[in-house]
């Protein structure tokens, strides 16, 4: 953009702004995390708008970690439990109704009875 910056210049990027940029956002001063579905801006790649939140080695260090967490959480879950519908429902009679939202999910609570199976919960 014709600037001339000379070498081993400390830059400060102001992120606030970037944040805030009408730009890169509509209506950046609302909180709409809606705004990030189907987005073509990828958290994992180097898209600037998102470097309020940190981004290549200053990156959020617990981003990636939280997500492997679940995804062993969930496994474990899955691995130490059997999932049995309680006594008087039986598989045919499920509801499958989905609800309108931001995300997928079912539009009445889907109950089921855990049950250890016969893997130990502890060591």
């Amino acid at each position: 953009m014709g600037y001339d910056i000379p070498p081993r210049t400390q830059v400060i990027i102001n992120a606030w702004a970037i944040g805030r940029d009408p730009t890169s956002w509509t209506e950046p001063e609302e909180f709409k995390p809606e705004r990030f579905i189907n987005s073509p801006v990828d958290y994992k790649g180097l898209h600037y708008e998102f470097l309020p939140f940190g981004a290549g080695l200053r990156g959020c260090p617990r981003l990636h970690f939280g997500v492997v967490l679940i995804e062993i959480i969930l496994a474990n879950i899955v691995y130490k439990y059997n999932f049995a519908l309680p006594n008087a429902v039986k598989d045919e009679d499920l509801d499958m109704i989905g609800a309108n939202g931001v995300t997928v999910q079912r539009k009445n609570l889907l109950l089921v009875m855990p049950s250890p199976n016969g893997v130990p919960l502890f060591k």
